[in-house]
């Protein structure tokens, strides 16, 4: 199982860099996030099933509300400026299919109540979570690389630090295996790790350097040099950075509680099989989607603000 997980990690690594990061890509990886979007919202209708069957057109308009907003979102922003349709028209689109979502509502007797709570669950979880990857990278892969750093590392050292010195447990009715101990470890050293990143990037990956083609063709410092002022002293820059990677953290491990309560509730183990060792995209992306969100907002409020 131990290698099994590993070579389907080094598999996804080995996709995923060149296709966040090769500009020449960006028409596929954008492709790709749709896929994501339509799987995951998949995944979490599965899991729904698992109390109560749901009708194929209940599942259809979840799915394409889902994408839709997905979409609407990440295109507004320019992301899909390429795509052979107007982003901006799904904003006629998207209240229309909310109607007929509510006529089924109305005409079929095994649309329940619930089932709407459902459906928004789906739409705005994977719908603005999908979003919120597609803005980031749309912003800089600088963002990707700092959002998934925050999540990995945090995931791996509370793991670790959790098996060794874990002593009282964090969520007993979530998730029994996780630790107070290995929260704040993970937490830690995601800060420390992360932070040097995010004050480092320009020294990590030289402009003049081939992997500073990819990752850093502005030539910047900092990955927030776009939006924090340089006059900004290096202190308070330091305390921004420190503070906003504390909280990606600790919003990151929300976001692994947030599905194992959703798996709990519905008693299955994982969302999916598509990841062999991993399980399903929810299982995988969880925690990225949360910080994700967080982290699309945190960026939008720090051009405002400074």
């Amino acid at each position: 199982m131990k290698r099994q997980r590993f070579l389907t990690a080094f598999i996804l690594i080995a996709i995923l860099i060149p296709l966040i990061s090769v500009p020449q890509l960006l028409g596929i990886f954008e492709v790709v996030m749709v896929l994501f979007v339509v799987f995951a919202s998949r995944e979490l209708l599965l899991m729904f099933e698992q109390k109560e069957k749901l009708t194929p057109i209940f599942k259809s308009l979840t799915i394409i509300l889902t994408v839709s907003i997905y979409i609407s979102i990440a295109g507004f922003l320019g992301f899909n400026q390429r795509a052979p349709f107007n982003p901006t028209f799904l904003m006629a689109i998207i209240p229309l299919i909310v109607a007929f979502l509510l006529i089924y509502f109305v005409l079929s007797s095994r649309f329940k109540v619930e089932h709407i709570g459902s459906a928004l669950l789906v739409m705005v979880y994977i719908g603005f979570g999908g979003a919120s990857i597609a803005v980031l990278r749309f912003l800089g892969v600088r963002y990707i690389i700092y959002m998934a750093l925050v999540s990995t590392l945090t995931d791996t050292f509370a793991y670790i630090i959790g098996m060794r010195f874990g002593k009282r447990q964090l969520a007993p009715s979530i998730s029994p295996k996780k630790s107070w101990e290995g929260s704040i470890g993970g937490t830690i050293f995601a800060t420390v790790i992360a932070s040097g990143f995010a004050l480092f990037y320009g020294r990590l990956f030289p402009e003049s350097t081939q992997i500073g083609y990819f990752f850093n063709w502005d030539g910047l410092d900092t990955i927030f040099d776009t939006i924090i002022s340089s006059d900004m002293p290096m202190y308070v820059l330091t305390i921004i950075v420190i503070l906003l990677t504390l909280t990606a953290s600790i919003i990151s491990q929300f976001g692994d509680l947030f599905a194992s309560k959703l798996k709990r509730h519905y008693e299955i183990k994982d969302f999916g099989h598509i990841f062999p060792g991993h399980g399903g995209i929810m299982d995988r992306f969880d925690s990225i989607i949360m910080v994700a969100l967080y982290m699309s907002s945190i960026i939008y409020v720090l051009t405002l603000i400074l």
